[in-house]
């Protein structure tokens, strides 16, 4: 029986088998499989969609998750586990929905990441952390990113971005459209930055954007459209889609493609 689990930055997802989806605010990864493993004790295989960096099965490091050099094989021995990053994941599901070879999927949550597929293949580069556009440097911030650095991209356009400028400024906000007007500019600067980096970069067909921060701000879809074209290189653009992702818990069901085609 397969065990299918996407763990974000703020909520914990979970599947068995074709069952219910259930979210938590879970922070404990070891803890809830302790439950749910004997609770269910005919569950067998472990899918795991980890918002951080991961490497051969192991939960390495997150901004946003107090986790480092995690193997939960060692801790869960008669369990198979396969484990990657979200965006990694949730590109995957996009390759499939979309049907595209060439696609990119910048997911503003919490962080913001990004996961890429070039000719059918994973971008993951030597250590599985490629895509990570949310530590690139932007611009200077007052705070901290979760990365340890003050000019991520993160600190000005995510979830987290948002809730750090209100503790910053000690103002009550916390959606995208209370910004005040300095820090709402940034915000969309950061996008079409992000954007147009990944698709400079990696040439894709289709840039799909999602995670909870597009989900509840759609216009960001034709902000970029309107404006990607002052950022990105020309020719990446002329045939590029650019849409809203369809599906709903994207990372879950990558986590399902993965088990299903023993990528890792």
């Amino acid at each position: 029986m397969n065990l299918y689990i996407d763990m974000g930055g703020t909520y914990l997802r979970y599947q068995i088998e074709n069952q219910e989806i259930i979210t938590l605010k879970e922070r404990d990864i070891i803890s809830f499989l302790k439950k749910i493993l004997k609770s269910n004790p005919k569950i067998n295989r472990v899918g795991i969609s980890f918002a951080g960096m991961v490497q051969d099965n192991i939960i390495l490091s997150a901004p946003n998750i107090d986790i480092k050099n995690l193997d939960l094989k060692s801790l869960f021995k008669n369990i198979e586990f396969q484990i990657d990053n979200d965006l990694n994941l949730a590109v995957l599901a996009e390759s499939r929905y979309w049907k595209s070879k060439n696609i990119v999927a910048l997911y503003i949550g919490t962080g913001i990441g990004a996961g890429v597929i070039s000719d059918g293949e994973i971008i993951r580069g030597a250590s599985n952390s490629a895509g990570e556009i949310g530590h690139i440097p932007f611009q200077k911030a007052p705070f901290e990113c979760g990365c340890g650095k003050d000019n991520c991209l993160e600190l000005f356009c995510s979830g987290s971005a948002i809730k750090k400028w209100a503790n910053y400024l000690n103002q009550n906000f916390s959606k995208l459209d209370e910004l005040p007007p300095k820090i709402y500019d940034n915000f969309l600067k950061a996008l079409l930055y992000s954007s147009s980096i990944l698709i400079t970069l990696f040439n894709p067909n289709i840039l799909v954007l999602g995670g909870g921060v597009v989900e509840n701000n759609p216009f960001l879809i034709d902000y970029i459209r309107k404006n990607i074209s002052k950022y990105a290189l020309k020719t990446n653009i002329d045939n590029l889609q650019i849409v809203k992702s369809e599906l709903k818990n994207a990372p879950l069901i990558g986590t399902k493609c993965m088990l299903e085609s023993n990528m890792l």
